[in-house]
């Protein structure tokens, strides 16, 4: 027992060393001289090529007066973007350090942890987030942490002082409220324009992911963080699914959060039902070529109303998840425009009266959709964003 305690206490010791390392480093890291010329974009904790920063980091790519730079701890990423024709590094390889030391600008869709923000003090932060929140999220989130206990003020604190320069980008003026209490920004440093991964959705271009195929996109959130297994063999009958499919000539395909990726389904059999969770595809051109999208408490729902297609709403655990899992900004049917179901059977019936043509509020969604996306985030805005960063007014 006491040679356990002992590890315990030696443990302990060489975690706050780490921790004053890297705030040694990070208030070091102001000293460097920073270029608003060079950019670096991360994603997904450093683990993926996805979201919001992509989009903006592709059409960046296009401006010569941008030095854009992906910054990712998964050497495969590395490897994909190369292939790509762009410039990317890993967290602590030396040109990654380098350009993370350098750069004036560091764009995110997670939080800091999407670089080795140790080196980036000083940097202007610029968040543009995965999703428009309709889950509670950041300090708002009083499952996740005890936002308020000493040891977070204490770190928030020190933290705040090379790292604070934050900018984050709305989607409307209700989120851009939402944001003032989830990140703990001023409403000054607030963008209300929409997100740069939504700009694919105005661009003419063939099916490319699933040529030929009518879709049924199943894409729900994730469980207590992937904690939860989701098991869909329970949720989802898939007999029932696979007849529906042959007979309206549609595919199911299922995507997983990533949390949640590695969970197999037996799904063999089933010619018409496709499990896409462990493909790398983008999710807006997966949206792109979805015919219906059925959800739950994902705001991917969200982004899919610019497109004006029908949505159904499976939430088999609504009472539970709000009350171990993530609480909500919003009444749950008052901002979902399309109809809720409880189990496997409901399911399928909602998806035959959809199909049928059926269901399918046109008005209501363009209500909704106005309440999460002001009239600019219904329009292209990676350029404008560029733009105004190139203006020199986020300081």
């Amino acid at each position: 027992m006491k040679e356990q305690q002992i590890l315990e206490v030696k443990m302990k010791i060489l975690k706050t060393i780490r921790l004053v390392i890297k705030y040694i480093v990070m208030y070091l890291s102001m000293l460097m001289p920073r270029s608003k010329k060079i950019w670096v974009f991360g994603a997904w904790l450093g683990e993926k090529y996805a979201d919001n920063t992509k989009a903006l980091f592709e059409q960046a790519q296009k401006r010569k007066d941008i030095h854009a730079v992906w910054i990712t701890k998964n050497p495969s990423v590395v490897e994909e973007i190369r292939k790509l024709g762009y410039e990317a590094y890993t967290f602590t390889s030396g040109k990654g350090i380098w350009y993370q030391l350098r750069a004036g600008y560091a764009f995110e869709t997670n939080g800091i942890s999407d670089f080795k923000h140790a080196f980036l003090g000083r940097a202007v932060f610029i968040n543009l987030w995965h999703g428009v929140p309709l889950k509670k999220v950041g300090y708002d989130d009083k499952y996740a942490h005890n936002w308020d206990s000493p040891y977070r003020k204490l770190r928030d604190k020190i933290v705040n002082v090379p790292l604070g320069k934050e900018y984050v980008v709305a989607t409307s003026e209700t989120i851009a409220t939402i944001y003032e209490s989830a990140f703990r920004r001023p409403r000054k440093n607030i963008l209300c324009l929409g997100q740069p991964r939504n700009d694919i959705f105005f661009e003419a271009r063939d099916k490319q992911l699933f040529p030929d195929k009518k879709i049924i996109l199943y894409a729900p959130t994730h469980r207590k963080e992937g904690k939860e297994k989701m098991e869909l063999s329970k949720r989802l009958d898939f007999e029932r699914i696979q007849t529906l499919c042959e007979k309206w000539d549609f595919y199911f395909v299922i995507k997983k959060h990533f949390y949640h990726k590695e969970e197999k389904e037996a799904i063999e059999k089933y010619s018409r039902i496709l499990d896409a969770s462990n493909q790398v595809y983008d999710t807006q051109e997966l949206l792109l070529e979805t015919d219906i999208l059925i959800t739950d408490y994902s705001s991917i729902y969200i982004d899919f109303m610019l497109l004006s297609r029908p949505i159904l709403f499976y939430a088999y655990d609504y009472e539970q998840y709000l009350q171990e899992d993530r609480q909500m900004y919003f009444t749950y049917d008052e901002v979902t425009p399309g109809p809720i179901v409880k189990d496997g059977g409901q399911l399928v019936d909602a998806l035959e009266e959809s199909l049928s043509g059926k269901q399918f509020d046109a008005q209501k969604q363009k209500e909704i959709l106005e309440l999460f996306y002001c009239e600019q985030g219904r329009t292209p805005v990676s350029n404008t964003l560029l733009d105004l960063v190139q203006s020199g007014k986020l300081k």
